[in-house]
């Protein structure tokens, strides 16, 4: 297989992170704390989501080994954490739909912006694909290199509040609750289809002779 530069690496796992998608969820989940607040919870969220990639780069194999952890269990986790936080977004409670208490009673820290919205099974896949193939050390600046772009697109995300205002807001995050809906879907989806290949190899190897 042809060797990729880090540019090249860093390139994937910037689209696969997907931070320009996800700007009207960020400012959904955060919209309700004060402004210099909502800079500090999504700079510390893609900062964490960061220390999570260098993580899987490191740690990933041996720990999904010693806690027995299968790759579609983190898929499927994922997929239904997001499940429930879109959910809440297109379904708000009636105290929160007439604006009488912030829609989330406790800032989100780590679940589920840094993970898996940032981070999730699709990174922890690519990071530890890509760590097989190439020196540690390319990754991990290709690590560096994507994120520092990430880190500044997730922390300006809070000045879209400012351009589209509160009414705005709202239906942006029913919006987004949609999609969210679909992306954590599809995680689930990609999630059973990485079991069902599983299945088969543990099958296939416990019929071989």
């Amino acid at each position: 297989m042809t060797s990729m530069s880090v540019f090249q690496i860093a390139f994937v796992l910037f689209l696969i992170a997907n931070p320009i998608g996800g700007v009207p969820l960020f400012v959904s989940m955060v919209k309700d704390f004060e402004f210099k607040r909502q800079k500090f919870i999504l700079f510390r969220e893609s900062v964490i989501s960061m220390s999570i990639a260098y993580f899987f780069l490191f740690l990933g194999e041996p720990f999904l080994a010693v806690t027995h952890i299968q790759l579609y269990a983190v898929q499927l986790g994922g997929g239904l954490i997001v499940l429930l936080v879109a959910i809440g977004m297109i379904f708000p409670t009636q105290a929160e739909s007439s604006g009488s208490s912030p829609g989330l009673s406790k800032e989100p820290f780590i679940v589920p912006i840094a993970t898996p919205l940032i981070t999730g099974g699709g990174c922890f896949s690519n990071i530890m694909v890509f760590a097989k193939q190439e020196p540690t050390a390319k990754v991990a600046l290709a690590i560096l290199i994507a994120w520092s772009v990430i880190i500044v697109i997730v922390t300006g995300a809070v000045y879209m509040q400012k351009l589209v205002g509160k009414r705005g807001l709202i239906a942006l995050e029913q919006l987004m609750g949609m999609i969210l809906m679909m992306i954590a879907i599809a995680m689930i989806t990609h999630g059973l289809h990485t079991f069902g290949d599983a299945a088969r190899i543990t099958m296939a190897n416990l019929l071989t002779p």
